[in-house]
């Protein structure tokens, strides 16, 4: 079989939805042949007790047997995973790890969160350019919200907070629609835990966040829409101003949740989670000043298939 012919597929098991990669491997890189992500909501109704409720475990068996089935229509037979915030955290993670290879025969690694910033800056790094001066890197999941300080020659720093959007939205409920005070309250709970954070970018002054994965990727199609312009399925990337992302941010943050639930670009299984991913972005930007925007389309699988291909 040729080089060009080898095919594989990653799934990045998240706290609210499984992605898919399927990708072809040869002298010119990855191919990505498809890629499609499952709402499972691994972490509803049991992230902050620490464990997998049953129905959301049966949620994440049965996306795991469809991924399988997509991976070998394409001619893939091994499912590699990668688990994340939950998996970590869950009491009842193993379990699901190890149903899944006795079921599926799929293996699962769970792995740290700093290593879970790794992977996505590799992923990240194959579809937006960095340049010398720093770029910082936010990766905004269910259960985790991982940040990655980098340049185009070196990963200076990262952290992975347990501040993702499905923990956020259990620890502080907010009403139809969101009022100031519960704004208030969200941002300064992401403000007492991310010193660490605004630290760092007071030290390095990033001129740039690139934000990768779910809610990120919900950001690009609604100011994509906002342009009255199609965002391209071989799109990789898509640059903004912190004043397009202001705008959008105020008109949703008033919206209530039957007004949201039509907007252009924002998926049903977003409309609940995407206020809090909307308030932290906002935290970072103000920290530093930051006023340039960018969206990467790659994140963790495709970070981990790159670093595959590269060992």
């Amino acid at each position: 079989m040729s080089i060009l012919e080898i095919r594989e597929a990653v799934v990045d098991l998240g706290t609210n939805t499984f992605n898919l990669l399927v990708y072809r491997t040869g002298e010119q890189g990855m191919q990505v042949l498809h890629s499609v992500e499952l709402p499972v909501f691994l972490g509803k109704g049991g992230i902050e007790q620490g464990r997998i409720t049953d129905t959301a475990f049966a949620r994440g068996m049965e996306a795991l047997r469809t991924h399988l089935a997509t991976a070998r229509s394409h001619g893939v037979t091994d499912l590699r995973g990668f688990g994340t915030s939950m998996l970590r955290n869950a009491t009842n993670g193993a379990a699901f790890v190890e149903q899944a290879w006795n079921e599926l025969g799929i293996h699962i690694a769970v792995i740290p969160g700093e290593r879970e910033a790794e992977l996505i800056l590799a992923g990240v790094r194959q579809a937006v350019s960095f340049s010398k001066r720093p770029a910082l890197v936010m990766d905004i999941g269910g259960g985790s919200t991982e940040f990655i300080l980098a340049t185009d020659k070196a990963l200076m720093w990262k952290q992975s907070f347990e501040l993702g959007v499905t923990r956020l939205r259990e620890r502080i409920p907010v009403s139809d629609p969101i009022n100031v005070e519960e704004e208030a309250r969200i941002a300064q709970h992401l403000d007492d835990r991310l010193e660490a954070l605004y630290a760092i970018i007071d030290r390095h002054e990033p001129h740039q966040l690139i934000g990768s994965a779910g809610s990120f990727d919900t950001l690009a199609h609604m100011l994509s829409a906002e342009r009255d312009t199609a965002l391209s399925d071989d799109a990789t990337t898509l640059a903004f101003t912190a004043a397009e992302f202001d705008t959008l941010k105020d008109r949703l943050l008033r919206m209530d949740r039957a007004e949201r639930l039509r907007v252009p670009g924002l998926p049903e299984h977003r409309v609940d989670t995407i206020l809090y991913a909307l308030v932290q972005i906002e935290r970072v930007l103000l920290a530093g000043g930051i006023r340039e925007l960018a969206w990467s389309r790659y994140a963790l699988k495709e970070g981990a298939a790159a670093t595959a291909l590269s060992s």
